[in-house]
């Protein structure tokens, strides 16, 4: 990324590395959340693979969100 503008995706992943962030939450946590393994986990939230839709709303359900904050404050990012 660097100095060059954020993808959304991106975003995305950086919003959700903040909250996890925020709450203490161990990104390995994900993984049993989404039905993925480790390494898939950690490309989603390191920003490698973009969320997809049905990610994303069981990422926001476990953190207590709405996937509409999640998209509000990745749009702030997304820069």
């Amino acid at each position: 990324m660097g100095h060059l503008e954020q993808s959304w995706s991106e975003a995305v992943a950086a919003t959700i590395r903040a909250e996890l962030a925020r709450r203490r939450i161990r990104a390995g946590t994900l993984a049993s959340v989404l039905g993925l393994g480790r390494t898939a986990t950690y490309d989603r939230v390191n920003g490698v693979v973009p969320f997809d839709t049905s990610e994303l709303l069981l990422v926001a359900e476990h953190l207590g969100m709405s996937v509409e904050d999640l998209v509000r404050d990745a749009g702030g990012r997304a820069r």
